[in-house]
């Protein structure tokens, strides 16, 4: 009986090597886990991430196979999920990022713990079946979330009652002063430019008045000159020039550079048709013999004068 003590201790070996190691032993293993809410309170319906990242030397292998489909997260509902692993040197980066929701009624919300499971790497090729390997657990600790109520409570506001920036109503003085007299010099301005209209109106009869009566002083002085100068071409064209000059005053086109045609066409925009084709007759005789001298019959002066005296006065009395 002296070696009896050996088959017990091989057996005791045995079965430690054999059994999964406990969460004490993972914690003691070269493994650094760190959590983290992207909020630490949401409302109804928000979706907020919960990220768990895991740096283990390149020893180790963590199951990631199907975890998606093992993973349980009640009372949150998983609306994303993602893995990423890096090898950095000799360690291992593992990045589970959980995209997450709740529809529960509010209060302080738990995100139950999860477990991730790790191999020694390289075991699955010695041992040859997964079932043969020993499992080692790395337990995540459940995370506390606060899920608010967006109705209101007992004592909640929708406003806030106080003043951010209180403003003294001594302060109004000014800019209401500003705008009395900003109105008043509108309104100044308003009835100012009344009157000037006004005013334009009321001249505008005595100018074209004015204008008439200078026109007709000037044929009568041309008329008188008829007898004592004779056949002279200068005064036809003065005529015309008189005549000219008084209807591009009076309906604002130039006149002293068109022909008597384009003249009676001018005109038959602004006035009767009959008044343009007599002022076309007028100016076309004034025109004719100033132009073309004694190949043309010589029209009598006094007539045409008449003419042009007859035309003036007939818009004496037409409004402008």
């Amino acid at each position: 009986m002296r070696h009896g003590w050996i088959p017990l201790l091989c057996l005791f070996f045995s079965l430690g090597w054999g059994a999964p190691q406990s969460e004490e032993e993972a914690a003691s293993s070269p493994i650094d886990l760190v959590t983290r809410l992207s909020q630490t309170a949401i409302y109804v319906g928000d979706v907020f991430e919960y990220r768990i990242s895991v740096r283990h030397s390149n020893e180790f292998s963590f199951v990631t196979q199907e975890f998606e489909e093992r993973l349980v997260v009640r009372p949150f509902e998983l609306v994303e999920f993602q893995i990423d692993q890096k090898v950095v040197g000799e360690e291992t980066l593992l990045d589970l990022v959980l995209s997450l929701v709740c529809y529960e009624p509010p209060g302080v919300m738990e995100i139950p713990s999860l477990n991730l499971f790790y191999y020694p790497s390289g075991s699955l090729s010695q041992a040859g079946t997964q079932q043969d390997i020993p499992a080692r657990v790395l337990k995540v600790p459940s995370q506390r979330i606060q899920l608010q109520s967006t109705l209101l409570g007992e004592g909640d506001r929708l406003r806030d009652p106080v003043r951010l920036v209180p403003f003294p109503r001594s302060n109004l003085i000014l800019p209401a002063l500003s705008t009395g007299v900003l109105l008043l010099v509108v309104a100044g301005s308003i009835i100012a430019g009344v009157r000037y209209t006004r005013k334009r109106q009321e001249e505008q009869p005595d100018q074209l008045e004015r204008l008439g009566e200078e026109a007709l002083h000037s044929l009568r002085q041309v008329q008188q000159k008829g007898p004592s100068e004779g056949q002279d071409r200068d005064l036809y064209l003065e005529v015309s020039k008189v005549l000219r000059r008084y209807l591009q005053s009076r309906y604002g086109f130039l006149s002293q550079a068109l022909t008597p045609e384009e003249v009676r066409e001018e005109l038959q925009g602004s006035t009767d048709p009959e008044f343009a084709s007599q002022v076309e007759t007028v100016l076309e005789l004034c025109d004719r013999w100033f132009f073309e001298g004694t190949t043309s019959p010589v029209p009598n002066l006094e007539d045409l004068c008449s003419q042009a005296v007859n035309l003036i006065q007939s818009r004496s009395l037409e409004s402008p």
